[in-house]
């Protein structure tokens, strides 16, 4: 099954105001630059999800088992093995 949405270049969303959350997440390993090259279509939308990603993944505001519940979850969702 082919896949719905085009992967953006993630280089060239770095010439976007994507660009400081690109490198964050580069920087930090998370999010996976897949989550810019496919929110990146809406550029305002995607600044908006990331900010709330790191919100809720980065400051301490989910308790970690259940962020590790909500990863297994998404994984499985996904068919993700990883």
């Amino acid at each position: 099954m082919a896949p719905n949405i085009t992967m953006l270049d993630i280089e060239e969303l770095k010439k976007t105001k994507l660009k400081p959350y690109i490198e964050q997440s580069l920087e930090h390993k998370a999010p996976d630059p897949g989550f810019h090259a496919m929110m990146g279509h809406n550029i305002d939308l995607a600044e908006s999800m990331y900010i709330a990603w790191t919100t809720a993944f980065g400051t301490g505001s989910l308790d970690h088992k259940l962020k590790e519940i909500i990863r297994v979850s998404m994984s499985r969702q996904a068919h993700c093995s990883y």
